[in-house]
């Protein structure tokens, strides 16, 4: 009996290894893989385009409605902005939900760095760009959205209606270390409150 229960004891240590291995994820290029939001069940699908198959499905992304898909460097990872405010970093090789957080009321969409590091969002509220780490979507930097001065229009190309992060002025605080920014406005001047005349624009 004790050599018996001996034999079962190594037989599970020497499969130890083999069920470790069979939790990874199959190796297969990323190149062949491809997302696709539904929108009403607020889930991913993640599909082989050459066998045109479902591999797995993603479920508990919020609301996605409005949402649009950014790709890591190595294309392993998604992100996903969703309309509630949600970002969502799923793994397609895995076909698991690594992360999720919400960031905001309502998001517009988002970007990625192209070294892969940061990713940007958008949002309609609280209004502004946040950044947050790719790798742990840890808040980075805070720009809150701010009004042109008079002179700008949404259609206008001119140099004085962009601005660049590196032209805003901004502020670390001590506890969190993430970085807040603002976009100073132009005092108006008193012709302009009084004045119907359309601006001059600098093309």
């Amino acid at each position: 009996m004790l050599k018996a229960l001996r034999a079962w004891c190594w037989a599970i240590l020497a499969l130890l290894p083999v069920l470790a291995w069979s939790a990874e994820p199959t190796l297969r290029g990323t190149g062949d893989l491809g997302v696709i939001i539904e929108r009403g069940a607020g889930r991913v699908l993640i599909v082989n385009t050459s066998g045109n198959s479902i591999i797995s499905r993603v479920d508990g992304l919020g609301d996605l409605s409005h949402a649009s898909v950014v790709f890591s460097r190595d294309e392993r990872y998604a992100y996903v902005f969703g309309r509630d405010g949600g970002l969502s970093k799923v793994d397609i090789l895995r076909g698991t939900l690594e992360k999720r957080i919400v960031q905001g009321g309502n998001s517009i969409g988002g970007a990625i760095s192209q070294d892969g590091r940061l990713v940007a969002v958008a949002n309609y509220e609280p209004g502004g760009l946040k950044v947050f780490a790719a790798d742990t979507l840890e808040p980075v930097a805070d720009i809150p959205a701010a009004m042109a001065t008079a002179s700008c229009r949404k259609w206008s190309a001119s140099p004085i209606c962009r601005a660049t992060v590196s032209s805003i002025p901004c502020s670390t605080p001590t506890k969190s270390g993430s970085l807040t920014c603002a976009i100073p406005k132009r005092p108006r001047s008193k012709s302009s409150t009084t004045s119907a005349a359309r601006p001059t624009m600098g093309w």
